[in-house]
């Protein structure tokens, strides 16, 4: 069994600490989402808009960042520790791959609102995509939170 550094704690608190302001974001995020209105006649609520793409911006500047940091500081110790944790660590790499790909899909949806031919379409996608991704996001940070409590 792998012994973890004196840093590896530090390092955990920081990875614990991101997670509780990532779900704050996507608490407002999700917020910002929902006062997204589009209507046929493709009148919609700007403001909204802007404040969904802000926070769209700010999950692509950071997130990346944090999933690096946590492989690289959390998950590649804790793997070492056990072979099942070693089995959840992979799972949670995968997942941020996953993440990472919906992450993209969803800013080139974000992209598209300034060309769209079709307003209400592109608004309604872009809305959908990023509910779809708050939710994936928050449940994974549940998971990890969960699953590697006695790390962070």
């Amino acid at each position: 069994m792998a012994t973890l550094s004196p840093v590896f704690s530090a390092d955990g608190k920081r990875i614990h600490s991101e997670h509780q302001i990532l779900l704050n974001d996507l608490a407002q995020f999700e917020r910002a989402l929902d006062s997204v209105d589009c209507y046929s006649e493709v009148f919609a609520n700007l403001a909204a808009i802007k404040e969904v793409a802000r926070f769209g911006r700010r999950l692509n500047e950071q997130l990346p960042e944090h999933f690096t940091r946590e492989e690289e500081k959390v998950l590649v110790p804790v793997a070492q520790v056990s072979p099942e944790l070693g089995d959840l660590v992979q799972e949670l790499k995968r997942e941020h791959q996953e993440l990472r790909a919906r992450l993209a899909v969803f800013s080139l949806a974000l992209q598209e609102l300034e060309s769209a031919g079709d307003l209400y379409d592109a608004i309604w996608q872009a809305k959908e995509l990023g509910k779809e991704l708050t939710r994936e996001i928050t449940r994974h940070v549940a998971l990890e939170e969960s699953e590697l409590e006695g790390f962070l």
